[in-house]
């Protein structure tokens, strides 16, 4: 790769670099560190970079293998955190403002996180890039190296065991 400003790459890839540290280290501590860690790798990797598949791919992947390698280190089983709205309950009848729907999509939210806080983070991650990063199955197959059908089925299994939580049937837990 020619010339990269390193600041605007930084200001391209911020978001995407906060949203998978948040969902994936509960250690709300140490985000600010690995968040470094994630744009030191993707720098110092820079060169390396050939171009087969999308910037912000390739920086996602580097995000998640610097987040699971903060997890070995710390010695923890950690969990990912996020989801969306997709669950919300049924609408209540009648006609909300911008704002009751935003709070309420809000309170949802919120909700969907602290369950999906609870799936394992093999199933939970997939579900996180596939709704919130809307990523495609290759793209998610690319950062976490795993085969498209593993993708399909941790997606699967995620929004499965997320759908069990919220309903309350909170049966086995896939401990991944």
């Amino acid at each position: 790769m020619e010339s990269v400003d390193t600041d605007r790459l930084v200001e391209d890839h911020k978001n995407l670099v906060y949203h998978l540290i948040h969902r994936t280290v509960r250690d709300r501590t140490a985000h600010e560190e690995i968040f470094q860690e994630v744009f030191l790798n993707v720098l110092e990797s820079l060169p390396r970079f050939e171009g087969r598949s999308k910037l912000s791919t390739w920086v996602a992947s580097i995000a998640v293998h610097t987040c699971y390698k903060f997890i070995q280190r710390a010695k923890k089983q950690e969990r990912f955190e996020a989801f969306g709205d997709w669950l919300e309950g049924r609408p209540e009848p009648g006609v909300l403002s911008d704002l009751q729907e935003n709070l309420e999509r809000s309170d949802a939210r919120r909700r969907l996180e602290l369950h999906l806080g609870e799936v394992a983070p093999k199933y939970a991650l997939p579900v996180t890039l596939y709704f919130f990063e809307g990523m495609s199955y290759q793209e998610i197959a690319e950062i976490l190296q795993i085969p498209l059908g593993t993708v399909k089925s941790h997606l699967f299994r995620g929004l499965r065991e997320l759908r069990k939580r919220v309903e309350g049937g909170e049966d086995e837990p896939l401990l991944g």
